[in-house]
C-alpha cells in the first residue's frame, strides 16, 4: 500500500488497484488513474480513471471534467461527468451538472440537476464479432 496525505493506492478483493483519496484529504488539480479511484475526502478539478470513479457518501467532488468506465456517486458530485458505461446516483447520492454515458441509474432518494445524454457505447464492428464466434 502506498499513502501519501491522504492519498492511498491499494488492490481491491478482484486483485485490480484502487486509489483512494481519503476522509479529511482535499485533492485540486488534475489526477490521472489506470486504476479504480474510490473518494472518500474532497476533489476539484479533472479526473480520468481507466476503471470505476466512486465518490463515498462523504466524498465531495467539484469536476470540470470527470471521465470513467463507471461512476458511483453516493455523496456530492458538481460538475461534467462522462462515463463509457454506467452513471449510478445511489440514495445519499447528490449530482449537479451535466451527465453523459450509456446508462443512467438513479436510485430512488438520489437528487439529479442537471443535464443528460444517453447513448449507446462503442460498438465493436459487426464483421469483428461474427469472425470471433
Amino acid at each position: 500500500m502506498f499513502r501519501m496525505n491522504g492519498l492511498r493506492s491499494r488492490s481491491s478483493r478482484s486483485g485490480r488497484s484502487v486509489s483512494l483519496i481519503g476522509e479529511g484529504t482535499v485533492l485540486e488539480g488534475t489526477f490521472r488513474s489506470e486504476a479504480d479511484v474510490r473518494i472518500e475526502g474532497e476533489f476539484q478539478g479533472m479526473l480520468q480513471a481507466a476503471g470505476e470513479v466512486a465518490v463515498g457518501e462523504k466524498g465531495i467532488v467539484r469536476s470540470t471534467d470527470l471521465r470513467a468506465r463507471d461512476v458511483v456517486i453516493a455523496g456530492t458530485l458538481d460538475g461534467r461527468v462522462e462515463a463509457e458505461g454506467i452513471v449510478r446516483i445511489t440514495p445519499t447520492g447528490r449530482l449537479v451538472g451535466t451527465v453523459r454515458a450509456a446508462t443512467l441509474i438513479i436510485e430512488p432518494g438520489a437528487v439529479f440537476q442537471g443535464q443528460s445524454e444517453m447513448g449507446q457505447a462503442p460498438q465493436e464492428d459487426a464483421s469483428l464479432m461474427i469472425a470471433m464466434l
